[in-house]
């Protein structure tokens, strides 16, 4: 069982510790403010970046909540308006880092990622239809098994992250 996974340790956020040590290339699928606790126990309003996997296009299940070295990262890459990163690839990497009387494991942005377009869905005829459920079948048999940058597969699905 993935402990992170679990219900009483799950987060709705992505943290350096989803991403299993690797590099992940994903592409901006949107930004917003959201409301969230703060270190005190108060409340602060942050952007939270929704992504999907730039070779794939399937959207992760979690969101990064932006805080100022992050922000900085990706305006470095894509400019200071929020607006126009949609759409925009980025490299993200797991990084511990000490902060607060300890160390986390966070998430940094490592650089650009080429975003690659992916074709819509289309009416296919019925052998392409057949075949395609055939590989549908396959993908649920081994589902849970994501390849990042280089080719290694990784038991983490960032799908379900």
């Amino acid at each position: 069982m993935n402990v992170l996974n679990h219900p009483s340790i799950a987060s709705e956020w992505l943290s350096g510790l989803d991403l299993d040590g690797k590099t992940w290339e994903v592409v901006i699928a949107g930004v917003e403010p959201v409301t969230v606790p703060d270190r005190n126990g108060k409340t602060e309003e942050v952007l939270a970046v929704a992504f999907r996997l730039a070779t794939t296009g399937v959207a992760l299940r979690k969101r990064l909540l932006l805080r100022p070295t992050t922000a900085k990262q990706i305006a470095k890459l894509h400019g200071i308006e929020s607006d126009n990163w949609i759409g925009k690839g980025i490299v993200i990497r797991p990084e511990n880092v000490a902060a607060f009387g300890a160390t986390h494991c966070v998430v940094r942005v490592a650089g650009a990622a080429t975003v690659r377009m992916h074709q819509p869905a289309t009416e296919t005829p019925a052998p392409a239809a057949a075949a395609a459920r055939g590989a549908q079948r396959l993908s649920a048999r081994v589902a849970g098994r994501v390849t990042p940058p280089g080719g290694q597969s990784s038991s983490l699905s960032l799908i379900h992250i």
